[in-house]
């Protein structure tokens, strides 16, 4: 669960990269579309990126997020829509 109380990400446990990208990009019009939107976010900041390998983040491994990869992505990108 993504709590977003006081514009801050607490997270318990692992949470779906799709339902992370589906909060971040809201109007897309697929699951599908908010996950491209949320990688290309990641690869367009490589400190983001190489924060996030260094936890063992991947091209292909990345379906279940951490609580701390999730609080890394929230620190560059800020809080979800």
């Amino acid at each position: 669960m993504i709590d977003l109380a006081q514009n801050k990400i607490m997270t318990k446990s692992t949470v779906k990269f799709s339902s992370l990208a589906e909060s971040y990009y809201p109007g897309c019009s697929t699951s599908k579309n908010a996950v491209r939107c949320l990688s290309r976010s990641i690869k367009r900041s490589p400190a983001l990126l190489a924060e996030l390998k260094a936890t063992g983040f991947g091209p292909y491994n990345h379906r279940v997020l951490s609580p701390r990869q999730v609080r890394i992505i929230a620190k560059y990108l800020g809080s979800p829509k």
